[in-house]
């Protein structure tokens, strides 16, 4: 209580303990420390909020990509299915081709029963004992596929990175399959192409070599069969007439196998063109080849003239069959004449 004494105002002294003073400490340092608690706990709160949100982003930035996988792989495997597809097309249609060229392909390195087609999410079905070793499998409905591809897009969500992981390595495994199958049909696709090159250059060689054009441009100035005029008897040829000096071309491929005089005939060349055909062209004035010299279809192998016993220029023209003189006309109209003839 406040004194006044001689007109001043006095207050008397509190009594303050040992035990005040360290009651007071004590507060402090509680308040104090709460203070610092309060302090740690609101960063820790804000530090594991602020990581909480960058863990949120990885995995929403780890689903958005394992979504963006699973697309490509299921790409992936439909063109893998494409790829068996015309896989399997190409090797129906490369054995119809091997048949029809009479040709042994070559071994494939791969059995029928390590290329299996792929089910819709990648999956490829276990072969069990009932199962036949044929490629061929039966083909999913419409509407079983586009459930399985609703069923495929429902359970993305659930997907994570093991399973796709799983799924591309049996993508790695079936591509590396398909790749060496490819490699199979391009070879088996050479074999047949060289097949048919080769068989291509045989015919043309087989049609070069039968006379189907005419020896020399003109007309027919006596026919095949028998004559009373300029001698009576049987005409084995036909005589074409033509100005003197015109070209002679050689019928058909072959080898010259006379070039030369020979009697009624004059100058004379006879050409061998295999299979048993021979074609003689006379009355020449002039031969540009020589015996043993190989001829081309076209090529110009004389010149036409009036040598032996003729009446005017020409060129006798024969066509001969295994030794027997046939009638030239037919051979003298082109691609019919090269079919007939080769029946």
């Amino acid at each position: 209580m406040p004194v006044v004494a001689d007109g001043r105002m006095s207050f008397d002294r509190l009594p303050v303990s040992h035990l005040h003073v360290a009651i007071a400490a004590v507060c402090a340092i509680v308040f104090l420390a709460s203070t610092v608690a309060f302090s740690v706990g609101s960063v820790r709160a804000s530090q594991e909020q602020a990581q909480a949100q960058r863990l949120r982003a990885v995995d929403d930035a780890q689903h958005h990509q394992l979504i963006d996988l699973t697309r490509k792989t299921d790409q992936a495997w439909q063109r893998l299915r494409q790829l068996q597809r015309s896989d399997e097309e190409i090797r129906r249609l490369t054995a119809a081709a091997a048949r029809a060229y009479h040709v042994r392909l070559p071994s494939q390195g791969l059995s029928p029963a390590s290329h299996r087609p792929v089910q819709p999410g990648g999956q490829t079905p276990p072969r069990t004992s009932a199962e036949p070793t044929s490629r061929t499998q039966p083909t999913a409905s419409l509407w079983g596929r586009l459930a399985s591809w609703f069923a495929g897009i429902s359970g993305v969500g659930g997907t994570d990175f093991a399973e796709e992981g799983a799924r591309l390595s049996r993508l790695t495994q079936d591509l590396d399959t398909s790749f060496d199958r490819c490699a199979d049909l391009r070879a088996q696709a050479l074999a047949i192409v060289d097949a048919r090159r080769s068989a291509d250059v045989a015919r043309q060689r087989y049609l070069d070599a039968i006379p189907s054009i005419w020896p020399t441009s003109g007309s027919v100035s006596s026919g095949f069969g028998y004559r009373t005029d300029p001698e009576s008897g049987f005409h084995a040829g036909l005589d074409i007439e033509n100005d003197y000096g015109a070209p002679v071309y050689a019928t058909a491929a072959g080898v010259v196998s006379q070039a030369g005089w020979d009697g009624d005939y004059g100058n004379k060349l006879i050409i061998d063109h295999g299979n048993g055909l021979q074609t003689w062209y006379a009355h020449n004035s002039q031969l540009l080849v020589f015996a043993g010299q190989q001829v081309r279809k076209g090529q110009e192998i004389a010149r036409v003239g009036a040598t032996g016993f003729a009446t005017g220029p020409h060129v006798h023209y024969e066509v001969l069959l295994w030794g027997k003189p046939i009638d030239p006309t037919p051979y003298l109209n082109g691609v019919r004449a090269q079919v007939a003839s080769a029946r």
